[in-house]
């Protein structure tokens, strides 16, 4: 695991998920996404083969009483040379979109989110 990121509501404080890039074997570069919830001490991943994510970065939902309620982001670069906008629903890290880009995307590690406001 590596390039963990949590919900940032809550930094500095006690929290119960962590998202990050994984490695489903063999391979050189990261290839899951991974939820880990560290109180049940169990994960879920999301794997497409030849895709190469990028470290995840959670989104709360406006108005969220979850810590896990919002939205898993990642830019992903694919085997073919194209790239897409990755959205995984943040709690049950089942995939909602992707936004394919118009051009391609070389492999990055890391990201961030800006909100609007």
């Amino acid at each position: 695991m590596d390039m963990c990121s949590i919900n940032p509501a809550y930094l500095g404080k006690k929290y119960r998920y962590a998202y990050a890039c994984g490695a489903e074997r063999p391979c050189n570069f990261p290839n899951t996404l991974t939820k880990i919830d560290l109180v049940e001490k169990k994960a879920k991943n999301w794997h497409v083969e030849g895709a190469v994510p990028s470290e995840p970065f959670f989104v709360a939902r406006p108005g969220a009483t979850e810590e896990d309620d919002g939205v898993v982001i990642s830019m992903i670069s694919d085997k073919n040379g194209e790239g897409y906008a990755l959205l995984l629903d943040g709690s049950t890290f089942e995939e909602i979109a992707r936004a394919k880009f118009p051009y391609g995307l070389p492999y990055g590690l890391h990201g961030c989110w800006v909100p609007k406001n």
